[in-house]
Parts: C-alpha cells; structure tokens; sequence
C-alpha cells in the first residue's frame, strides 16, 4: 500500500548521505545526567526510534567542553576518552538500521554548573550562577573545542553533526545585542557579533572535510527584544554559506522569550513564516521546519507548499516512537499524538527527573514498548472509560490480559473529553482519540452505556476490577446559599450544559477553577464580538448606530467581569507545571480576570458572594449573576461493598484512588502503567 504522504516519503540527500524520507528527529535534553548507564540509556531510546523508520535522529545537545556542558555531569564528547562512550550509541542505532546525528551545543550562560561562561556577565534569570565573559584565548579555545568535538564525533560514527546557534544558548549569546555587551572584536556590530559563528563552521567544516553532511540550527525568528533583527538572520545564513550549509534547520525564540513557542496554546506549524522567508532568500537551500508540528499530514502538507524540505520533530516521538511507521502505512488514528502539555517532558528538565511523556508513560522507561506476558491468564475488568480506564485497559491487554471496559456514559473520554473544551486544549482530543483507537486494537471489550455494578459482578467470573470512574465535583455542602439556581459545579459548565450571566464569581484557584476563568472569558468575548460585528453590518446608519454598538451586558467599567476567590494563600493554579502557568496567567490577566486570595465565603446570595478578605480584613459582597465552584474533586461512587462481599481483588487508578493529583494526566496515566507492569 502506498504512503498517503507522498512528499514526506520522498528520499532526500544531505552532502553523501541518503535520507530515506523527510522526517528529522530533533534533539531534546533527556535529563539522563546523573544516570551511571547515561550512555546506555540514550543508545535504548535511539535505537528504538531507529527502528521506526525516522530519516535522521539528532541527539542530545553534547557539550564540546566542560564550560559548555548542561551540567557536571551532562552529555559530552569534551575528550577522547568518551568516543567509546558515543560508540554505545551510534553502533545501537546502526544496528537498527537507522541513522544518527550529533548535535553540539555550548550551553553558555544556560548551564547549570558553577563554570558556566558567556559573551558578557549577564546572569539568567532562572540562574543562580553569573557567567564569565569569555577572553579572548578562551573564545579560540572554545572554536578549537567545537572542531576537536566534531572530529570526535566523526570517529565515533555519528552520520552527521549539527551546530547550534540558536535557542539562547552560547553562540546565540553572542548574536543578539540584548546578551552581547562586548565592545571589543566580539561584541558591537553585526559582523563582530556573528564572527564566533562564523569561526565556528569554519573550523568544524575544516575538521570534517568538504564531503560530511553539517547540519546549521541558525536563528531565524527569536521573538526577543534585543535579539537578532530577521535581516540579521538572512545575513547570518548568508556569512556561514561558504561552510556547506547542508541542512538549514529553521529555529525559533529563546527559552526566555515572552512569546510560547512549543505550549498547547500555540498553533500548529505557527511559525512556518520563517522558514518562508529563509526560503525567499537561498531557495536553492535545504531547510528543516519544527515548531508545533505533532501530525504528519501537517507536515506533507508544508512540503507540498514548497515551504520546507524536511519536516524536523521532536516530542511527537517521545509520544510514540512508531509515529513515522504509522505514517506510511497510512494508520493516522493508531498514532500517540503530542499534545505539548509539557507535564513530563519540558517541566521535568527543570526540576531534574529524567525526561518521559505524559501521554506516553513508558517514554524513557528501560521498560519502554516491552510488554511481558502475564504469567497467567487473567480476566480483568475496569470501571470507568475516562483516561485512567483506557489507559489501564490498553496496558493490561498489550500484556495478554482479557480486559472488558465498563462506561456508564455513551463516549470514552471522561473528563480529558470535557478539559478539551477549554481555549487552546483541543490537542487533549487527540488523547482521547488515541486510546480509545488503541483499546478495541488490542482486543479490549469496550461496553458504553454498561454501569459496572453488584449484577455486573455475579454475572462472570472477575480476576480482578479496576476502579477507574473517575471523580465528581466537591461540593461545600454547609455553605450557606450553595443550593440557588444561580451556582453551578465547573462541570455543567464545561459540558456546556448550562448558561452564565457576567458578573461571574468562580470559587476556586486551581488549575480546573482558572481553565474555567479562561473558557468564560474567551466564550464571552467571542460572543461580544459577534454582537458587534452583527451591528456593525445590520445595524442603523445613522447617528444613533454608536450608542446601539457601545451598548453591551457587561459588568460596570470598574467590576470585573470574571472573578476568581480563591480560600489559600497560594499561587493560583499552583500545580500548573513551570513551563505554562506563565503563560495561563498571562492569559487570564490580559482578561481581565480579577483573582482574590485569602478569602473566606461566608455566604452566596442570590446577587453575589458574601466574602471576609482575610488580605484586608473587610467583609464586601462580589456581585455575581453566576457563581460557579470549582473548589477540586472527590472519587465518583464505586460498588466497594460489592467487591468486598464477594472478596474480588480490586485496585484503584487515577482520580478514584481520591489523590489531589488523580486530576492530572501525567500521574494518571503514569499511574496506569504502573498499576498494568505489577500485575504478574
């Protein structure tokens, strides 16, 4: 059968070496550093993707130095000593078949070591440590250690080397006049700015000779004040031409940067501009494309505008290794998707744990993609079709295991279904749509609209239930007023079931009561916008027309139309991982979300919120026509004294074992898997 994507399945070559198709794996920071079989590790995860059909994978950023490593202990090639290392590697991912490129990278001021150096003693914010700026003996060191890595790496067998200039890391440090204070050779205008980079390729490329395919990550939209101007792109692009440009790979923005790049609430294939005007300039150049590409009808569709030749991904196969394999053989709905909810991979990097994949729980594991018989035969069933169930289902069947899925509803999803309703979180259908493609694949029998019960239960005989049904609002029953007609659980709301009238009061600061807060606000403004615009073209043309288009429901100028009390003194959405909150609470503010902490409510009356501020110790009523709670979750009822009458082992997954965390996909379906790999 042939491909459906054509243009992705098309050969490409790169100087001598022939790429069987145009997918690029892109290099992500593993967080194996303190692992001791770091080396192997890496080998294990390369070397499975490998044999998945991917064009080229990219490793790990490898320090060429010690200044230039992410950690003390971090992925290098700084000395002869560790080719053998690398070896481990490269020979693990040839043996499959595949090819594998390595990618060197300074750190600079990004690394995480007391010898971090830079183009000036500029700390980063999130750095505790200042970076000293680098002498002039020690920038001819520093070149010298990128041409001794690349050799290196040449002999340990890598097929390919990419230099990064980008990102924010050292080379870029230079590049972009907000890092660079350096009034000397280095630092000033653009050429001296660029000659690190410059110095670089040249030196590499003399290294490894004319015939050895290089691989230029360059800065070509950095989304920084101060950084490089896209003028200055082209012109970086156009100084390193001379050096055998094999691959241009398109990069974007800096890790610092106001701007998301690769969150959920980017696009997909936001950036394809880029590469547009890369392409504009050196049309006879070989580009790569990354940047929230997670599907690969997204990227054939790129290729076939002529916008790239490679596309390059990067967590997509974190999510699932078999992405390019699935691609040919055209079986879309069987691939993982990434959903770019960072959970396990970008938050990981920085409190230290070893990179994995919310959507996938094995990613990383040595026990990834290995599924070990059970011992013997089991009959299983599971309570409830939302994520936990599914995913508990998908790993017990892949084991061998007789699973039957019980869901009281008409649709798998649960409350992930529900979560896909809110602004910029439709990625999590694609979770949805996965495992619940992946569950009838495997053999498991799935029952809608069946509520597993005491009947259920004497009907067959059950090895074993698992209790995966999910959680129900709590509710603050004593709360004076709670029962009116104007409040509403955060679940009526998201299913769209029931109307709000502004002012809304939510009650509530996690990341559930502030996803609420941004779906009212975008549902609201999208309705206000309707309004004008319906005005606008229907409405009368005389001098009335302005007042009938000012005339709005809104709440008065100085109330806000959406407020958020919140009981604790803690951050709002405080669970929400490093990498996004930021970017769920600049959101909110630009709303004009007002959020109040340290409030206690004392009563909701049928025109606002009776409240004492803690903060300012004073008693006010918040008007609200809507009073939604969103004050988190207990576990939905389960048949335990059925269970236990009949002495039926049972365990319990994600929001039924009554966890705070039951709410979060990273720990459900983490939990899952570990639940499905204990079974014997």
């Amino acid at each position: 059968m042939l491909p459906m994507l054509r243009m992705l399945f098309t050969p490409l070559k790169l100087n001598q070496l022939q790429l069987p198709n145009r997918v690029l794996m892109s290099s992500m920071h593993l967080n194996l550093d303190d692992e001791p079989d770091q080396y192997e590790r890496m080998a294990q995860f390369y070397a499975l993707r490998a044999k998945e059909q991917i064009a080229l994978i990219v490793t790990a950023g490898c320090g060429p130095d010690a200044a230039g490593k992410a950690s003390q202990n971090a992925f290098s090639l700084e000395c002869d000593e560790l080719i053998a290392k690398h070896r481990i590697i490269t020979q693990a991912v040839h043996e499959q078949g595949g090819r594998i490129a390595l990618q060197i990278l300074h750190f600079g001021r990004e690394a995480f070591h007391g010898g971090l150096v830079s183009s000036s003693a500029q700390r980063l914010p999130s750095n505790i440590f200042t970076p000293k700026p680098l002498s002039e003996s020690a920038l001819q060191d520093t070149i010298a250690a990128f041409a001794d890595c690349a050799q290196r790496g040449v002999q340990a067998g890598y097929d390919a080397i990419e230099l990064v200039f980008s990102q924010g890391f050292l080379v870029h440090q230079f590049l972009a006049p907000s890092c660079n204070t350096r009034d000397d050779r280095w630092g000033g205008s653009f050429d001296n700015r660029a000659r690190l980079a410059v110095d670089i390729a040249q030196a590499v490329r003399a290294r490894v000779g004319p015939h050895y395919p290089l691989i230029f990550r360059v800065p070509c939209m950095d989304l920084l004040d101060g950084g490089l101007t896209s003028d200055e792109s082209l012109a970086l692009i156009d100084k390193l031409m001379p050096y055998g440009i094999d691959l241009l790979n398109v990069s974007i923005g800096w890790h610092e940067s106001d701007t998301p790049t690769i969150a959920m609430v980017v696009p997909r294939a936001a950036f394809v501009s880029a590469s547009q005007r890369v392409r504009q300039r050196f049309p006879n150049l070989l580009t790569a494309i990354s940047n929230r590409i997670n599907d690969p009808r997204t990227g054939e569709a790129i290729l076939l505008a002529g916008d790239a030749d490679v596309v390059a991904m990067a967590r997509p196969f974190l999510a699932d290794p078999a992405l390019v394999t699935k691609a040919r053989a055209n079986q879309f709905d069987a691939i993982n998707t990434c959903i770019a909810c960072n959970q396990s991979c970008l938050d990981y990097v920085f409190t230290g744990r070893a990179v994995g994949c919310s959507v996938n729980p094995g990613c990383g594991l040595p026990s990834e993609n290995r599924w070990p018989a059970l011992k013997k035969s089991l009959t299983v069933g599971i309570v409830g079709g939302g994520i936990a169930g599914m995913g508990v289902a998908l790993f017990l069947a892949l084991r061998g295991a007789r699973v039957v899925l019980f869901e009281a509803s008409h649709q798998l999803g649960g409350q992930l279904r529900m979560a896909a309703s809110i602004p910029d979180k439709s990625e999590f259908n694609e979770t949805v749509r996965y495992y619940s493609h992946a569950i009838r694949s495997a053999g498991v029998d799935v029952r809608l609209g069946e509520r597993f019960d005491a009947d259920t239960l004497n009907r067959q005989h059950w090895d074993h239930i698992v209790l995966a049904q999910g959680s129900q609002p709590r509710r603050l029953a004593d709360l004076p007023g709670v029962n009116l007609p104007h409040v509403r659980d955060y679940t009526e709301v998201l299913a769209g079931r029931c109307p709000v009238a502004l002012p809304v009061v939510i009650v509530g600061g996690g990341g559930v009561a502030c996803d609420v807060a941004k779906y009212l606000s975008q549902q609201t403004q999208t309705a206000g916008v309707a309004w004008h615009r319906f005005l606008k073209d229907w409405g009368p043309k005389s001098s009335a027309a302005p007042d009938v288009l000012e005339s709005t429901t809104m709440p008065n100028a100085d109330q806000a139309p959406i407020t958020l009390l919140q009981r604790s003194s803690r951050k709002f959405a405080h669970r929400v991982g490093r990498t996004t909150r930021w970017i769920l609470m600049e959101e909110l503010h630009r709303a004009g979300v007002a959020m109040r902490s340290r409030i206690d409510i004392q009563e909701i009356t049928p025109t606002g919120v009776l409240i004492y501020d803690r903060g300012r110790d004073v008693t006010e009523l918040v008007p609200a026509h809507s009073v939604i709670m969103a004050v988190g979750q207990e576990p939905s009822p389960a048949p335990l004294a059925a269970l236990q009458a009949l002495a039926v082992p049972y365990s319990m997954v994600g929001a039924a074992r009554g966890d705070s965390g039951g709410a979060n996909l990273t720990s459900t379906l983490s939990g899952a898997y570990q639940l499905a790999m204990e079974f014997t």
